[in-house]
């Protein structure tokens, strides 16, 4: 077996890892999360082994959150899920591998559906009430969208993207990074002031080049740079898909259907 399955550790993947998860984080403090909502660790019901393991992790790194632990198809070692992080360890707690687990024989990356799982994003819990929405056909797909007033690539994506959807309903949450565009809170903020039922075609209009009258109001914009920041979200455009896959950045209307339909 151990001919078949191979442990590519601590290669490209290991400073990446390490960048979002020094061993020295497990001491001082909990690991942050992209997520929403972060499930309490659940080993396998009556596994004995898991269930040691796990309290020998929380004895030894109380400050973490382990969110899930299960055995790995190598012999003593367990794979431990901590937020959108995934390492392997030792019985013990003592030894951290950072890494991809691949079985060569079937040709697999083990870790990498997992990482992909743990990455996702409880859209249940988004404020939509926060956001404008834009329905175009049956709007039967959701997008989730953040999205800055004067990104050049969010204007892209209006113009030459979203043209080409259809059956889709946007959650637009304006985020305006002002360290780049100084002047996009302020466009934002005009836009909610307006009329419900006027916003989505007030933005429509700002991504063709006509920004909307000043105004001033209660406004959700600070609270959405803050659900932008609690989630990772560091660029516009930033696309979530209904069951929690983000999409960051500007792309083609065909890697956004097949994101849509599942796929990436």
């Amino acid at each position: 077996m151990k001919n078949k399955v191979v442990v590519n550790f601590l290669l490209g993947s290991l400073s990446l890892a390490l960048a979002s998860l020094s061993t020295g984080a497990l001491a001082d403090g909990p690991v942050a999360s992209p997520q929403v909502a972060v499930p309490s660790a659940a080993p396998a019901e009556g596994d004995l082994e898991t269930l040691a393991m796990l309290n020998t992790l929380k004895q030894k790194y109380p400050a973490t959150n382990f969110t899930k632990v299960e055995k790995s198809p190598l012999a003593g070692i367990f794979e431990i899920t901590m937020g959108k992080n995934i390492v392997y360890s030792d019985s013990e707690g003592r030894y951290l591998m950072f890494g991809n687990l691949y079985d060569m024989t079937t040709r697999q990356d083990l870790t990498a559906p997992k990482r992909a799982a743990a990455e996702k994003i409880d859209v249940s819990k988004f404020p939509v009430a926060d956001a404008f929405t834009r329905v175009k056909g049956d709007g039967s797909r959701k997008i989730y969208l953040f999205s800055d007033p004067d990104c050049p690539y969010c204007h892209e994506l209006e113009s030459q993207v979203f043209t080409k959807l259809d059956n889709i309903t946007i959650y637009t949450f304006m985020f305006p990074i002002e360290s780049l565009h100084p002047q996009a809170k302020a466009k934002a903020e005009s836009i909610w002031c307006l009329p419900e039922g006027e916003r989505a075609a007030a933005w429509d209009k700002l991504m063709a080049g006509t920004a909307p009258a000043a105004a001033n109001c209660d406004n959700p914009v600070a609270r959405n740079v803050s659900l932008a920041e609690s989630l990772g979200i560091q660029g516009t455009p930033t696309m979530i898909s209904a069951d929690g896959r983000k999409m960051p950045g500007m792309t083609s209307a065909d890697r956004i259907e097949a994101w849509l339909n599942g796929q990436g």
